[in-house]
């Protein structure tokens, strides 16, 4: 148990690489991620239904067409009784077909609902769709320069670069658990992405500083002692951080509406994924990559110089 973490650190690393691996299986499979109407294109129907009605009445008939992948929130502007149905449907093959379907969605909500009428009917484009995509890259792309200058100059440059190692990861296991799960991936993924890259990234800078004050204060102790040490002294407390975080989250995905749902889920398995990568990953791989640079270091001394 000495060195229990970078002894097993290839291991750890073998298990989010089974979780990618299976996640492009079944997206290979199932022909892709589940990609919603705010990065493919779709449209917005705004049902008013004329008085209080049950979210799963609208699914039974959406599902019926077909359409069991198109979300139903409850909208209005009573907040007491929410009377309005709001659609988010993907494009269809043609107009023809969209505007036959919605007709028939409404007609079929009316046999339970008679005051059932479409009120609204939004669209989203492809240029929409690109635009958005394109942001969210770039808010990705920023805040990882952003982290990665300062945990440079905080610490040093290895602690960064893990850092945005650790990061990716974290989004990648995101990525392929809506992928295996077929989740949504909407505007609130991308939220939800970089609410977890702020909360995991602190995880990490935890445990980095923790290795920074031991390999001061341990002095005569090998670097992957350090490691382990400080591992091992800072898992209480990512446990019970992530844990009182993920008990809320977790409250407002069984007891929110489908909207919050859609936010909520992503960074349930997000901050698992990121307590994960912050406590087993980042400091071995930081010690791992040290090992290999005074490897290559010595090599380099002790390779004769031409005369």
């Amino acid at each position: 148990m000495q060195n229990y973490y970078t002894k097993n650190f290839k291991y750890f690393a073998m298990a989010s690489g089974a979780v990618v691996v299976i996640a492009l299986v079944v997206g290979i499979i199932m022909g892709g991620m589940n990609i919603g109407i705010d990065f493919a294109g779709g449209t917005i129907m705004t049902i008013e239904m004329g008085g209080d009605f049950d979210v799963a009445d609208v699914n039974a008939v959406l599902a019926g067409h077909g359409l069991t992948d198109a979300p139903v929130v409850k909208s209005g502007t009573n907040p007491a009784v929410q009377t309005q149905a709001v659609v988010r449907m993907k494009a269809f093959a043609d107009d023809v077909t969209e505007n036959a379907t919605r007709q028939e969605i409404v007609t079929e909500l009316k046999t339970k609902y008679p005051q059932a009428a479409q009120v609204g009917i939004d669209r989203v484009g492809a240029v929409a769709s690109v635009t958005l995509i394109q942001n969210a890259l770039w808010a990705v792309l920023i805040a990882g320069v952003l982290m990665l200058l300062y945990i440079w100059i905080r610490f040093e440059l290895y602690n960064g670069l893990v850092a945005i190692v650790a990061l990716l990861h974290d989004v990648l296991i995101m990525l392929a658990f809506v992928t295996i799960f077929r989740i949504q991936i909407n505007s609130s993924f991308i939220a939800a992405v970089l609410t977890i890259i702020g909360y995991s990234i602190n995880n990490t800078i935890v445990v980095f500083d923790r290795v920074r004050e031991n390999s001061k204060k341990l002095q005569g102790y090998q670097r992957e002692q350090i490691v382990n040490i400080s591992v091992r002294e800072t898992l209480t407390r990512s446990l019970y951080t992530s844990l009182t975080t993920l008990f809320t989250i977790t409250a407002l995905y069984f007891f929110g509406v489908d909207a919050i749902q859609e936010f909520t889920l992503p960074i349930i398995i997000g901050l698992v994924a990121g307590t994960y990568s912050s406590v087993l990953l980042a400091a071995p791989m930081w010690y791992y990559w040290h090992l290999a640079a005074d490897k290559a270091g010595k090599a380099r001394a002790k390779k004769p110089k031409r005369k």
